[in-house]
């Protein structure tokens, strides 16, 4: 398979994802879908911010989303699973279009933060023609955008729906540390998790969330017990199932978003270099198995099955970088169980 057929693939496998869960969410559009797994506000935003350079549409609807449930979201987590300043880029620019539309938003760009001074690059793939009237929030990021109003036709996730349980979350514990845990502890298929797992998962300091796990376990809405020498952590699912009033068949299920999406997302974006179209297929493997080093520690703990592509030498890598790519694809599309 060619790099462009499968750059092709991923971007609409990718692009279909991100309008299903945000339609679900509160975006304006339409879907069939119904998922039981949660959906994490900060790593969907990361993902459809780098996806959404291919559709210019889905960019504008999450902006408006974020600017209609700008209270939901955390911006020292989306700060913190952040990857590299491309991520940063995005994030500040979107963080700086929010608050020109929201005088009194709380969104702001990080103390130190230098704005402009290089030399703009293009906001969306595959856009040929000039930007006559850029978009100062990520002009001054060092992005070109053509300049947009809200289309204002977002709404607030409906948080009895499965998919919003993150939401719900916050909406009972605030935007913080202590709706993360929570989340984290409630719907992970293991009862118990160490506060590394959490912090991990959570996308806080450890210390934070170890001060986080303190006070939950004082007010004993969290049980801490001691195994071998690792402190571990669960919660009685039974008293949560009666207290927010969940079906049995509407309890959230997990799936690790912040590595999944973030792995997904290194791949979209390695695959949008046209250098790679010139490349020989020994010299186009060789890249692949370089990104497939960096990111296949997260698709390991993410749960996309290994294929054994990195014993294979050479240029024969390349179609099984494929069929690990199309094995990731297939994690991102099915339902969590």
């Amino acid at each position: 398979m060619p790099a462009s057929t499968l750059r092709d693939d991923v971007t609409v496998r990718s692009t279909a994802l991100a309008w299903d869960q945000w339609a679900q969410l509160g975006v304006s559009s339409t879907t069939s879908r119904r998922d039981r797994t949660a959906a994490d506000p900060e790593a969907l935003v990361l993902f459809t911010l780098e996806i959404g350079r291919s559709d210019p549409r889905l960019f504008d609807e999450t902006l408006d989303w974020l600017l209609t449930n700008e209270r939901l979201i955390s911006v020292q987590r989306l700060r913190n699973l952040c990857r590299d300043d491309e991520d940063r880029d995005l994030v500040d620019g979107a963080l700086l279009w929010v608050a020109r539309h929201q005088p009194r938003s709380r969104f702001a760009l990080p103390r130190g933060r230098k704005t402009g001074g290089t030399e703009p690059r293009r906001l969306f793939y595959g856009v040929a023609r000039s930007v006559r009237e850029p978009d100062e929030a990520f002009l001054a990021v060092g992005l070109l955008k053509p300049a947009t109003d809200p289309s204002k036709k977002s709404r607030p996730p409906d948080p009895s729906l499965p998919i919003s349980f993150a939401v719900r979350m916050r909406l009972l514990f605030g935007v913080g540390s202590r709706a993360e845990v929570i989340r984290h502890l409630l719907t992970t298929p293991v009862t118990d998790a160490s506060a590394l797992d959490i912090a991990e998962a959570a996308g806080y300091a450890k210390r934070n969330i170890n001060e986080t796990l303190a006070s939950l376990v004082a007010a004993r809405v969290v049980t801490a017990f001691e195994h071998g020498n690792e402190r571990r952590y669960h919660v009685n699912r039974t008293l949560w199932e009666q207290l927010l009033r969940l079906e049995p068949n509407g309890w959230p299920t997990y799936r690790d978003w912040p590595r999944l999406l973030g792995a997904v997302r290194e791949l979209y974006r390695w695959l949008r270099d046209p250098a790679l179209d010139e490349l020989s297929t020994y010299m186009l493997a060789s890249r692949a198995r370089s990104l497939m080093e960096r990111i296949e520690p997260d698709l390991a703990r993410a749960g996309v099955p290994s294929t054994g592509a990195a014993t294979l030498p050479g240029e024969g890598y390349w179609e099984s970088f494929v069929e690990r790519v199309e094995a990731t694809l297939a994690v991102l599309e099915s339902p969590a169980r």
